[in-house]
């Protein structure tokens, strides 16, 4: 509990999650701005890559920025980079809880087929599924990976953490492996393009 609440202090200080520097080096993707830097643990994390998941190639539906210690443009070494990271997205359209949780079961379907799935993260990702809950357009929602697990965050208010440090990691591997919902996405995130 101890390590929670310090979690959450870490995360929520002022109130504000995300502190950018200069401009120059932000970058916009599906009509929002995301700061080249991300501050968690009294870290600064790097923005990575932006990718926008695209629905029936015309409706943007969500932007997703990853923030690591220090930039990665592979996936493996996505992989290996230590913790925290952190996965930061804005609903570029209104969702539903049921649009939401299916669009996370088609991931993890696709997970499950290319990687292991244990109990234990079937019934962690059960949990995280019980979290979340219709999104409003231009609502955010940050997911702070680090060694003791999961805190998942809406609008910067937290909503519930999953204490298993193998989910985050497949997690992260869901994004930036073979099981992300589209090799264009992908290759944003990683920052290839």
């Amino acid at each position: 509990m101890f390590m929670l609440r310090a979690m959450l202090a870490g995360v929520c200080l002022a109130g504000a999650i995300m502190a950018s520097t200069p401009a120059r080096a932000d970058v916009k993707a599906g009509g929002v701005t995301f700061p080249d830097t991300f501050n968690v643990y009294g870290k600064t994390l790097h923005l990575n890559g932006v990718g926008v998941r695209v629905f029936y190639h015309l409706v943007d539906g969500y932007a997703t920025a990853l923030y690591l210690p220090e930039v990665a443009r592979t996936t493996e070494a996505i992989e290996s980079a230590p913790n925290p990271k952190v996965i930061y997205s804005v609903f570029l359209h209104g969702a539903s809880a049921e649009r939401m949780r299916s669009e996370y079961d088609t991931i993890h379907t696709a997970f499950c087929a290319k990687e292991t799935c244990h109990p234990e993260q079937e019934e962690s990702y059960k949990k995280f599924l019980g979290y979340l809950t219709a999104a409003d357009s231009h609502a955010t929602q940050t997911i702070v990976i680090d060694d003791t697990g999961v805190l998942l965050l809406r609008n910067n208010v937290r909503i519930g953490n999953v204490n298993d440090p193998l989910f985050g990691q497949a997690l992260i591997k869901s994004l930036v492996g073979p099981a992300s919902p589209t090799e264009s996405y992908r290759n944003a995130i990683i920052g290839g393009g």
